[in-house]
């Protein structure tokens, strides 16, 4: 599986808080084939092809029933990050705390969206990303004022954005770093006034035929049916602790040979 260099701004990883780690991991360990290991107490790690993608994260016991994903964004400097959240109008819920990753803070921006910070214990940070068992898109649900969150956004991490009225109230904001696209932001009409924003991770599968009816033979739920996008075939889905995640289907990397490769061309199958 091949590993990017992660740059500060950008999508690192992603965490479920649920109540349930056990039941958490097991369901995506069986319907994304990921590798799952105790690494702390309350903490689960999940690895796709050997490389981290994700955690589970036991839940405080006074937090409400269920669970929530939280994708945490790379920054250079975490202190700074969080007095800059602070002066853009966020609340910082979980100051600063070392972890086996690196550095992590809990933040809420102005709409009430959670969201984490995180610095690296390297400054060489890679991520995986975009093929089956990884997270392939990142993306905020805006309930209300989509500029100003955006601008939030823009301000906190330097992202170059475009922004496209869709029409009939939907608004699309992308991020984009060297002209290539890592996360959005949207808002249509109608939201609920007391629904805050919230950011949802898609995570890539090979079919999303196959991976829902696991996904439903593990003791999850299928929030909506598979439908196709221009971004490709999405359904969104439920874990049996409550935790929803968008999956997409994508194509898996191929990986060709070199010629300065001194195996290529060569028949190894007889020493297999």
């Amino acid at each position: 599986m091949p590993a990017f260099h992660a740059e500060g701004g950008m999508p690192y990883w992603i965490d479920l808080l649920t109540n349930d780690v056990a039941a958490a991991s097991d369901f995506y360990a069986n319907i994304l084939g990921w590798e799952t290991e105790q690494t702390a107490e309350g903490y689960r790690l999940a690895r796709a092809q050997g490389l981290p993608v994700a955690g589970f994260i036991t839940q405080p016991d006074d937090a409400p029933t269920g669970a929530t994903w939280i994708t945490h964004f790379l920054v250079d400097d975490i202190h700074a990050a969080c007095d800059k959240a602070r002066e853009l109008g966020g609340t910082v819920t979980t100051e600063p705390t070392d972890v086996q990753l690196g550095t992590m803070a809990l933040v809420l921006d102005p709409g009430d969206g959670f969201f984490g910070l995180i610095q690296a214990h390297s400054s060489e940070a890679f991520v995986s990303g975009g093929e089956p068992g990884t997270a392939v898109w990142h993306e905020l649900t805006c309930t209300s004022n989509l500029e100003k969150t955006a601008g939030f956004y823009e301000e906190l991490f330097g992202w170059t954005t475009t922004h496209t009225d869709a029409g009939d109230g939907f608004s699309y904001v992308t991020a984009m770093v060297d002209g290539a696209p890592f996360a959005g932001m949207w808002t249509g009409p109608n939201f609920p006034a007391d629904v805050p924003n919230f950011w949802q991770t898609y995570l890539g599968v090979k079919s999303i035929d196959d991976t829902v009816a696991a996904v439903t033979s593990h003791g999850g739920r299928i929030l909506r049916d598979p439908w196709d996008s221009e971004f490709g075939r999405l359904a969104l889905i439920e874990d049996p602790t409550g935790g929803a995640m968008t999956i997409c289907e994508v194509e898996e990397p191929v990986i060709e040979a070199h010629e300065g490769d001194p195996l290529h061309g060569i028949d190894l199958s007889e020493f297999q």
